[in-house]
């Protein structure tokens, strides 16, 4: 019975799961630590460790907001895509009333529509549908639908912003990778930091570091 009550016992760290949690327990450790200079650790100074602090702090809210931006262009990428299908419907009629319905097909790979299943269409992968706009364009000026709704005018300014938005989530996606990576490297030494300096609460507060570490931000119930 003993091990099973260890076993349900509910274990949570002094430090938080939450990135937000971990930037403001940080701020409010560097506060206290700077009021009470005696606390040294070998290792890393206080002056260091709230530079460490800032930086993770500004690191996560850039992310934040550079990865606001990337929902943005997702949506505008969806939106073409849902105009690309029309069009590609558009097509497939104006090969069907030139060539008929029985011929129309053997002409869809000039227009880089391939068979997926039972249904011809544009492939859904981005990076393949944007390969799939040269063809396109030189299709319909071959075919003479290119001025047509769906010709050249369309798949010209059509492929420019596709193309276009395009390399913006990719270069968004860059900066968000690279922010994630710097971000991971600050938290570890944050909670590396925080441990060791329960650690030394502990030992200077043998009878009461937990309500000590309790004014230092170390308050589990929050996060």
């Amino acid at each position: 019975m003993g091990a099973d009550l260890v076993k349900n016992v509910k274990r949570t760290s002094n430090n938080p799961t939450k990135d937000s949690d971990v930037g403001t327990l940080g701020l409010s450790v560097a506060g206290q630590w700077k009021a009470k200079p005696q606390f040294t650790l070998l290792w890393i100074t206080q002056p260091q460790y709230e530079e460490v602090v800032t930086k993770y702090n500004d690191t996560l809210n850039l992310r934040k907001s550079t990865g606001g931006g990337r929902k943005e262009i997702t949506k505008k990428l969806s939106v073409y895509d849902k105009d690309i299908d029309e069009a590609i419907a558009g097509i497939k009629g104006y090969l069907v009333y030139k060539y008929e319905k029985k011929n129309a097909p053997s002409y869809y790979p000039q227009f880089g529509i391939g068979h997926v299943g039972s249904l011809y269409i544009l492939p859904r992968d981005r990076n393949k549908r944007k390969d799939a706009f040269p063809l396109i364009l030189d299709a319909v000026v071959k075919h003479g639908f290119g001025d047509e709704k769906y010709g050249t005018g369309f798949w010209q300014t059509t492929a420019e912003n596709y193309v276009a938005l395009m390399d913006q989530a990719s270069k968004v996606d860059g900066t968000v990778s690279n922010k994630v990576s710097s971000k991971n490297e600050l938290r570890k030494t944050i909670v590396k930091t925080h441990n060791a300096l329960i650690y030394l609460l502990r030992a200077n507060y043998p009878d009461t570091y937990k309500s000590v570490i309790r004014e230092w931000g170390f308050q589990k119930e929050k996060y």
